[in-house]
């Protein structure tokens, strides 16, 4: 009855891993994640997952590399608009993603390695990742694609243009967009009644340098899911463009997130209810609970208490 017991488990678990593959990601300070992909014939190159990138954007020395070479576009900055060159790509991989004959910016993103420690080489964003549902797991470090298993809290989201947004409530309603490359929430403009003082910071980014100024913001709600006061920034340049959506939504502060492009919905939880789910599999101690736990991202985690394997 033992052995029958191991061949159900191992069984289950082959059939989770035929509709479901996932790569492990470095997280580099507390928000940027980046994978091991292919940009052409070039392999092992460092790929930021950054969903807020629309077009994802290239390195120019991996261009020089890739011996591709392309004309100058105009793209919007937080407050002002930039000139980068368009590439195409021959082709972009990242875990069972194969995107061909991509159009992407290219920058400079020298100053970012160096500031990272770590070389990187391109920012991918949904112009890529689209291509199937994923979810990032930032306690095990690893993104899953494919087939999703439900998270606790979600949202619909909408996708216009290549750009993905959800509604955020505050002192008012804010279109954001989901942005994992964000360090932290920011809003663009006085949107609303947040006229809120705050203390100013000097920021400086691909898109130049720009003042942005802390506020708090008091019972945000996502969804039906209360993310309680946050600290955000906001950029009060009278010369930011004309944005379709109020700001960036960071999603460093869940434990997961997903991105569902079947159903067209966010979904998160948070580290609270991560550590509840494993305790409660732990508990259990059956094949069923723990392979709920498995397919969730959850499987490494110690017994003892809760600790996630690097």
């Amino acid at each position: 009855m033992g052995r029958y017991k191991v061949f159900v488990v191992i069984l289950l678990l082959s059939c989770a891993g035929a509709a479901q593959s996932s790569i492990p990601f470095k997280l580099l300070g507390k928000h940027l994640i980046v994978v091991r992909g292919s940009l052409g014939d070039l392999t092992n190159r460092n790929l930021v997952i950054d969903t807020g990138a629309y077009p994802s954007i290239l390195d120019m020395s991996v261009a020089h590399k890739l011996h591709i070479s392309g004309h100058n576009e105009e793209l919007d900055a937080v407050n002002h608009k930039m000139s980068r060159p368009v590439v195409i790509v021959p082709s972009v991989e990242v875990g069972p993603i194969r995107a061909q004959g991509l159009r992407v910016m290219t920058a400079d993103l020298s100053d970012a390695s160096q500031a990272f420690g770590m070389r990187i080489d391109a920012l991918i964003g949904l112009d890529v990742l689209q291509r199937t549902s994923f979810r990032v797991d930032y306690q095990s470090k690893r993104i899953f694609f494919g087939q999703l298993e439900p998270l606790p809290c979600s949202v619909p989201f909408e996708w216009t243009g290549g750009m993905l947004t959800v509604n955020l409530h505050s002192e008012t309603s804010l279109r954001m967009l989901v942005d994992t490359g964000a360090e932290s929430t920011l809003l663009l403009g006085s949107r609303g009644s947040l006229t809120h003082r705050g203390n100013m910071r000097e920021f400086t980014s691909l898109g130049g340098n720009f003042t942005l100024r802390q506020v708090t913001l008091k019972e945000v709600q996502l969804g039906n899911s209360d993310l309680g006061s946050q600290a955000v920034y906001v950029a009060d340049s009278s010369r930011l463009p004309d944005y379709p959506f109020d700001g960036f939504l960071s999603t460093v502060q869940f434990a997961q997130i997903a991105f569902d492009f079947e159903r067209y919905t966010f979904s998160w939880s948070t580290h609270s209810q991560t550590n509840r789910r494993v305790h409660l599999a732990q508990r259990a101690g059956n094949a069923a609970t723990m392979l709920g736990a498995l397919s969730a991202g959850l499987a490494d985690a110690e017994p003892a208490g809760l600790g996630r394997v690097p």
